[in-house]
């Protein structure tokens, strides 16, 4: 995934570079949708190369709290 997503940032480099010369690279996309190309393309890149896999959801410490901790169990004291 993160080279599919470095790949995509270079590309959309490449495509608001050439914008400058004249070239369009994207010449199958609509024009009000291909001026705005490089920042949808490196959009999906960035997403790409950030993105984690994780089971148990946010790795977030700040997200902790909201968690449902376990109960503890209260032992009674014994005469």
């Amino acid at each position: 995934m993160n080279i599919l997503g470095y790949i995509l940032i270079i590309f959309a480099l490449a495509d608001f570079a050439t914008s400058w010369i004249g070239i369009n690279l994207t010449p199958f996309l609509p024009n009000n949708v291909a001026q705005f190309s490089p920042i949808i393309i490196g959009g999906i890149g960035y997403l790409l190369i950030n993105a984690k896999t994780t089971q148990s959801g946010s790795d977030d410490p700040a997200l902790d709290r909201f968690r449902e901790k376990p109960k503890k169990k209260i032992k009674k004291k014994s005469k």
